[in-house]
């Protein structure tokens, strides 16, 4: 979820400035966002905030630079401090692991694809935001929700939606990549609910990296 939009957009238009120097901002901004995040916790938090205050510095001195040689960048904070900030509203809450939060982090890492291969990395952009959503609930389902009805069948409509929606790319690739995902969604819950966690993070990364092919081959 972290690399793969930022890297697809560098696929799509190529590994040169200032695209990979948008793929490294996004990271170290998102490493910096994240020792944030852990350092709100009740354990650690000098350490956590030794690491938050490093990488924003890195992140701050990237971003300084693209702006300068491409100003137009900054209408990009927008969304992004939205989507950033409803999560680390969230956190602060205490809903850190709720469904909201989860989608927030994965628009604002989906939009880097379209920050970076802009301006026709929208379609891109939706395609990964499309998939990295329905893994919300069917990593749910597999995990801590496991064996909630209700889970079950949200998990199931989405992904039959997304059948139907790449349908309409008229893709052979993605719309045979959107119903493997979505009978995986179907059946793997039925079939190996207590599968371990790092057998879903496999599979993940599997079809993480098949998405990233499939996009950059036919877009």
């Amino acid at each position: 979820m972290l690399l793969a939009p930022s890297l697809t957009g560098c696929l799509l238009v190529g590994f040169a400035w200032p695209s990979v120097a948008l793929m490294a901002a996004w990271v170290v901004a998102y490493l910096a966002f994240m020792a944030v995040r852990a350092a709100l916790g009740k354990r650690h938090r000098r350490q956590y905030w030794t690491a938050a205050v490093t990488y924003a510095v890195v992140a701050i001195a990237l971003i300084v630079v693209l702006v300068w040689t491409r100003p137009t960048l900054l209408w990009w904070a927008i969304p992004l401090g939205v989507l950033l900030g409803g999560s680390l509203a969230l956190i602060v809450t205490g809903h850190e692991r709720s469904a909201v939060n989860d989608a927030c982090l994965i628009g604002a890492s989906c939009l880097m694809t379209a920050i970076i291969a802009w301006p026709t990395g929208w379609l891109a952009a939706a395609i990964m935001a499309g998939y990295f959503l329905g893994t919300i609930g069917y990593v749910k389902t597999m995990i801590r929700e496991r064996g909630q009805p209700a889970w079950y069948a949200g998990s199931v409509t989405y992904h039959l939606v997304m059948v139907i929606s790449t349908a309409m790319t008229r893709d052979p690739w993605l719309i045979a990549f959107a119903i493997l995902v979505a009978l995986r969604a179907v059946l793997v819950p039925k079939l190996w609910p207590r599968a371990k966690p790092k057998w879903i993070g496999i599979g993940e990364i599997t079809a993480t990296i098949a998405l990233i092919l499939i996009v950059w081959l036919t877009i």
